[in-house]
């Protein structure tokens, strides 16, 4: 996706705000170790965890980026409401302590959050995912979905139909929470350049997926941007594909379809 503005990767350890909440999301139950990782565009994807402070709401980040080139800042979890996170970040810029905010969303699984940072501003390919140590709750903060898995698609090589990947696919992509995508993948290759624009907001952007499987009737692409797995599966008019992300989880909002054009 488009690089946007990029915030160092190197801060020096500097004093932080001294800040403990008198009652702690969900009574405390914080685990202690999460992994973590961060991206500011395609170009910049920060990977290490989050550690707990004692039994403070505060966890201290260690982030390295392809390079080896490291990161450090404090994130404190100011509230967790239903799915909903709220955080207060910490860094050290210039020898001063500056305050950026964060959101994230509580997945399908209870453990894994994913959200933006408020140095995002409008970019697209900028957010988080950590995976939280703590045991997910049943209800409530995490709430498990039970409804029973839906069966696997049918492989419509079983039937004799075989799509043709081509060289133009049209894409409705709804795996990114309060975005509606609209736009193509063009396939050359290993490699699928897609365009985008958002339905509501006219935003652009564009990237590229890597290119893992396709055997005529299941597709397997790789966004490195975001680290997320796009699956999908030729239906029977041989032309049409629809799929999820792994990232997706059992939200029955979050899928993509395509039609193969030429």
């Amino acid at each position: 996706m488009s690089p946007r503005r990029v915030i160092p990767l190197v801060w020096l350890a500097s004093a932080l705000l001294a800040w403990q909440s008198s009652t702690l999301p969900r009574g405390g139950d914080l685990g202690r170790e999460w992994a973590a990782e961060e991206w500011n565009s395609t170009a910049l994807v920060m990977k290490g965890k989050w550690l707990r402070e004692g039994d403070s709401a505060r966890f201290r980040v260690f982030y390295s980026d392809a390079k080896g080139r490291g990161g450090s800042w404090t994130v404190e979890i100011l509230s967790i409401e239903g799915n909903d996170v709220r955080m207060r970040i910490l860094m050290p810029v210039d020898g001063k302590t500056r305050t950026f905010s964060a959101t994230g969303r509580i997945q399908s699984d209870g453990r894994t959050i994913r959200g933006k940072s408020e140095w995002c501003g409008a970019a697209v390919s900028c957010g988080f995912k950590v995976v939280a140590d703590w045991k997910p709750l049943p209800q409530g903060v995490a709430e498990v979905t039970k409804t029973q898995k839906a069966p696997q698609p049918t492989s419509v090589l079983r039937e004799g139909i075989r799509a043709n990947p081509g060289k133009l696919w049209r894409v409705t992509d709804l795996t990114t929470p309060g975005y509606h995508w609209e736009g193509t993948w063009i396939f050359d290759s290993d490699s699928v350049r897609f365009a985008y624009k958002e339905k509501s907001s006219g935003a652009k952007t564009e990237g590229t997926l890597e290119l893992q499987r396709f055997d005529g009737a299941y597709i397997r692409l790789f966004n490195r941007g975001a680290g997320d797995t796009y699956e999908g599966w030729v239906q029977p008019d041989g032309k049409t594909l629809k799929g999820t992300t792994r990232n997706c989880g059992a939200d029955p909002k979050c899928r993509w379809e395509a039609v193969i054009e030429r």
